[in-house]
């Protein structure tokens, strides 16, 4: 199972536990039911800001979306260790009041200068 797929199922298994329906969890989020559900199914990346929204409004840590003992989950836990690097935080601030059209825009940006050092960090 992928990262988005395992985090959407983890998303859809508190949802439930919380006893909410896709249209009223996506009414509190501000999001539409079929982005939710979307959400859900692992077809639509989930950012850090708005995942810790939603463990927020069901009651769950940042890690009970993001553990599940797999390599990709692991690595996207360590988000405390990232975030004490330079900038990385403002970055991420910064990013979440954008829309994801200009998310996506701001990743390939990134890439793209990561792909000209060769990925240095």
């Amino acid at each position: 199972m992928k990262a988005y797929e395992q985090i959407g199922y983890r998303l859809q298994q508190a949802r439930e536990e919380a006893g909410m329906s896709q249209e009223e969890l996506a009414k509190v989020l501000g999001y539409t039911q079929s982005a939710l559900s979307n959400y859900e199914l692992g077809k639509r990346r989930l950012y850090f800001t708005e995942l810790q929204r939603i463990g927020q409004v069901l009651g769950k840590p940042i890690t009970y979306f993001l553990d599940d003992g797999n390599e990709e989950a692991a690595e996207l836990n360590d988000f405390g260790t990232i975030l004490r690097e330079p900038y990385l935080k403002d970055i991420l601030y910064a990013a979440r009041d954008l829309k994801s059209i200009q998310r996506e825009a701001v990743l390939d940006y990134i890439l793209w200068q990561k792909s000209k050092t060769g990925g240095a960090k």
